[in-house]
C-alpha cells in the first residue's frame, strides 16, 4: 500500500468494521448467556466450547479496538502511519484464525458423527482446516516481520490462498451437512419441518461466510490501497462464532413450539383400558393396549344397564336379573 486513498476508505472503513464487529460480538455474548441459561445440564465439552468461543471472540474484539486505537488515536497527527503495519492487525488475524478453526472443527466433528464416521470426508475437512490455519499463521508472522504495507506484495498469494481455502472449507462443510440432513426428512412431519429449518440455516450460514470472504478477496485484489478488505475480514470471526452458538441454541427453539417436535427415543409403557360388562350371568372383559404419552394415564370403566322384558326366562327357568 504505497499510497493510501484518504481517511474515508482507511480509518473510516476500520471504524465502520469495528461498529459491525462490536455489534456482532454483543450477539455472541447474548447467545453465550442464553446457552448457559437454557442448557445448564449440557455436557462439559459443550460448555467448554461455548466458553472458549466467547473468550476467543472477546479477545478478537479487543485486538480490533486496539488496532483502531493505534491508528486513529495514538497517531492522530501522523497520517504516514497508515502506510505501516501496526501490531494490532497481526493479532486480529490470529484470533480470526482461532475463531474459524473453532467453527470448522465443531462442524467437522458433527459431520463425522452424522456420516457414521466417514474418515475420508472428515479427513478432507480436517486437511482443509489445517491448510487454512497454517497459511493464516504464516501470513500473521510475515505481517509482524514486515513494517509497511508495500512490503506485503510478496505474500499476497498466501493471503489470497488462505481466504480461498477458507471458502472451500465452508462449501464442503455446508454441502456435507445438507447431504446428511436430507436423509432425515422421512416419516414424522414435525421432523421434516425441523430438518427443513436446519437445512435453510445451514445453507444461509455457509453462503454468508463464503460471500463475506469472497468480497474480502475481491477488495484486497481490486483495492489494495485502502482498508476496506481489512474491515470485511475483521467481521468474519464474528460470523463463525455466532454460527457455532446459534447451532447449539437452535436446539431449544424446537422445544418451545406450539406443537411438540422431535424424535421419541424411548417407548413409553403401554396403558391398559378395560371395558367390563356384567349382566349377572355373564361377564365380558376386553383389553386393548394403546400407546399413550408417558405423562398421561387414562382409566375407563364402562357399565351397560338393561332390563329384560317381562315373561322372558332363560333356559334354567329363572328370570334374568335386571340389576347391573
Amino acid at each position: 500500500m504505497p499510497v493510501v486513498e484518504g481517511i474515508t476508505l482507511t480509518l473510516g472503513a476500520l471504524m465502520a468494521g469495528a461498529l459491525v464487529a462490536v455489534g456482532l460480538s454483543a450477539i455472541v455474548g447474548f447467545q453465550t448467556f442464553l446457552y448457559f441459561q437454557i442448557f445448564p445440564q449440557d455436557t462439559v465439552r459443550y460448555k467448554f466450547l461455548v466458553a472458549w468461543t466467547w473468550l476467543t471472540d472477546t479477545a478478537h474484539t479487543i485486538s480490533y479496538c486496539v488496532m483502531i486505537w493505534q491508528y486513529a488515536v495514538l497517531n492522530f497527527t501522523n497520517p504516514a502511519i497508515l502506510l505501516e503495519i501496526l501490531t494490532g492487525f497481526p493479532v486480529v488475524v490470529v484470533f480470526t484464525l482461532i475463531a474459524t478453526l473453532n467453527a470448522n472443527v465443531f462442524y467437522a466433528w458433527r459431520i463425522h458423527k452424522m456420516s457414521k464416521y466417514n474418515w475420508w470426508l472428515t479427513g478432507t475437512i480436517c486437511f482443509l482446516c489445517v491448510a487454512r490455519t497454517a497459511l493464516g499463521f504464516f501470513v500473521a508472522v510475515e505481517l509482524r516481520v514486515f513494517k509497511t504495507w508495500a512490503a506485503v506484495q510478496p505474500i499476497k498469494p498466501a493471503i489470497v490462498s488462505g481466504m480461498a481455502v477458507s471458502v472451500a472449507t465452508d462449501v464442503v462443510i455446508s454441502a456435507a451437512r445438507y447431504y446428511y440432513l436430507r436423509d432425515l426428512k422421512q416419516g414424522y412431519m414435525a421432523v421434516q419441518e425441523m430438518v427443513d429449518t436446519v437445512v435453510i440455516f445451514t445453507i444461509n450460514d455457509g453462503l454468508l461466510t463464503c460471500a463475506l470472504l469472497g468480497a474480502t478477496i475481491a477488495c484486497f485484489l481490486g483495492m489494495p490501497n485502502n482498508f476496506v478488505w481489512i474491515a470485511l475480514y475483521g467481521t468474519a470471526a464474528k460470523l463463525y462464532s455466532n454460527s457455532v452458538l446459534a447451532t447449539l441454541n437452535l436446539r431449544n427453539w424446537y422445544r418451545h413450539r406450539e406443537r411438540p417436535m422431535g424424535i421419541r427415543l424411548t417407548r413409553p409403557p403401554p396403558n391398559r383400558n378395560m371395558f367390563q360388562i356384567d349382566s349377572g350371568v355373564s361377564k365380558i372383559q376386553s383389553t386393548e393396549l394403546h400407546e399413550l404419552p408417558p405423562t398421561m394415564e387414562v382409566f375407563m370403566e364402562q357399565q351397560v344397564e338393561y332390563t329384560a322384558p317381562a315373561g322372558k326366562y332363560n333356559n334354567e327357568g329363572r328370570g334374568i336379573d335386571s340389576r347391573p
